[in-house]
C-alpha cells in the first residue's frame, strides 16, 4: 500500500473536527426539526375542520424533539429541549388561546407531556450509560488481573503491559482519536502479549539466546493472542493490534510481514512505546537507557521499524509525562 506522509497536526485536526461535527450535526438536526415543527404549527390555519386537524397533528409533533434529545444527550439535553419546545408552545397559546375549556386543558396536558416525554427517557438513558460504565470498569479490572498474572510470569516485565497502555494512549490523545477508539487501542496495548500464555516456560523464561526453533515457537504468540482476544466481543478491534504488534513499518516484521499503513494504526502506535519501555526498563542483560538515549534509538529506526508520523508524535510527549507513568507502574525488585 502506498503510504502518504501526514503530519501529526493533520491527523489531530481531521479526527478532532470529525468528533466535533458529530455532536454539532445532531444539535443542528434537532434544532431544524424544532423549527420545522414550529413553522408548521404556527402557519397552519385553523378555520376549516381539515386545517384544524392538521394543526393538532403538527402540535403533537412537539413530543418528538425531547425524545430525540434524551436519546442523544441524556437528561440535561432532554430538559433543555423540552424547555425550548415549551416556550414555543406557550407563545403560540398566548397568541391564540382557545376559548374552549376542554381545549385549554388539553394544551396544558400537552405542555406537561413534553417534559414527561423528555425527562423519563433522559433519566433512563443516563442510568443505562452509568450501568454500562460500571460493567466496562468491571471488565477492565478483570483484564488487568489477567495481564498482571501474565506479566508476573515473565518476572522481568511485571508492569510492562500497563505502562505501554498508558504510553499508547498518550499518542492516541495527540492524534485525536475518539474515546471509543482510544479505549480499544489501549486494550490492544494492554493485551498485546496475552498469546505468550501458549509459549512453554522453558522458552519464555530461558535466560540464554533462543535457538531458531525456539524463536519459531515464540513468534506464534501474536496469532495465539489474536485467537484468544477476538472471541471477546468488545475486544475485536483490540485483537487486530494483538495480532500485528510485531509487524514493522518496512515490512520486515511478523507474522504477516505487513507494511506501512496496512498495519493497524493502533499497532503502529504500540510499536514505538513498546520499544521505548523495553529500552528504558531494567533487564538482566543490560541497564536501562535514559530518555535521551531511547529517543535517539527510536528516531534512528523511524521509517524502518517505526511509522515516522507516530515517531514524530511520540517525540512531542514531554519526558516528564513518560517518567510519571513509569513511576506509577514501577517494577519491584
Amino acid at each position: 500500500m502506498c503510504y502518504v506522509r501526514k503530519t501529526s497536526d493533520d491527523y489531530a485536526r481531521g479526527v478532532l473536527v470529525s468528533k466535533q461535527n458529530g455532536s454539532r450535526n445532531k444539535i443542528i438536526f434537532l434544532a431544524s426539526v424544532i423549527v420545522l415543527i414550529a413553522l408548521l404549527h404556527y402557519l397552519t390555519p385553523t378555520e376549516t375542520m381539515y386545517n384544524h386537524k392538521l394543526h393538532i397533528i403538527f402540535r403533537k409533533l412537539y413530543f418528538l424533539p425531547p425524545v430525540m434529545a434524551a436519546a442523544w444527550f441524556g437528561l440535561r439535553g432532554a430538559c433543555a429541549t423540552a424547555l425550548v419546545v415549551s416556550l414555543l408552545f406557550i407563545l403560540h397559546a398566548f397568541l391564540d388561546w382557545p376559548g374552549n375549556y376542554m381545549e385549554q386543558a388539553n394544551q396544558v396536558g400537552e405542555l406537561v407531556g413534553f417534559w414527561v416525554a423528555g425527562v423519563i427517557p433522559g433519566w433512563l438513558f443516563d442510568r443505562q450509560r452509568s450501568l454500562l460504565q460500571e460493567l466496562a470498569n468491571a471488565n477492565e479490572e478483570t483484564l488487568l488481573g489477567l495481564v498482571s498474572a501474565l506479566d508476573l510470569r515473565e518476572h522481568n516485565t511485571r508492569l510492562h503491559s500497563q505502562r505501554v497502555r498508558e504510553y499508547t494512549e498518550l499518542i492516541a490523545n495527540r492524534i485525536g482519536v475518539d474515546e471509543k477508539t482510544k479505549r480499544e487501542i489501549g486494550f490492544g496495548a494492554l493485551l498485546h502479549d496475552v498469546g505468550k500464555i501458549a509459549v512453554p516456560d522453558q522458552i519464555l523464561l530461558k535466560p540464554d539466546k533462543l535457538t531458531e526453533e525456539e524463536w519459531g515457537e515464540m513468534r506464534k504468540h501474536p496469532d495465539a493472542g489474536y485467537r484468544i482476544v477476538k472471541r471477546i466481543g468488545f475486544l475485536k478491534e483490540a485483537a487486530e493490534i494483538v495480532f500485528a504488534h510485531h509487524e514493522q513499518f518496512d515490512g520486515s516484521g511478523y507474522p504477516l510481514g505487513l507494511k506501512g499503513e496496512s498495519i493497524p494504526l493502533g499497532a503502529r502506535m504500540f510499536m514505538v512505546v513498546d520499544a521505548y519501555d523495553a529500552l528504558t526498563s531494567e533487564r538482566p542483560y543490560r541497564s536501562p537507557m535514559t530518555y535521551e538515549e531511547a529517543a535517539a534509538e527510536i528516531k534512528r529506526q523511524s521509517g524502518s521499524h517505526f511509522d515516522p508520523v507516530v515517531v514524530d508524535i511520540f517525540m512531542t510527549i514531554a519526558p516528564e509525562q513518560l517518567r510519571e507513568i513509569a513511576g506509577r507502574y514501577q517494577d519491584q525488585g
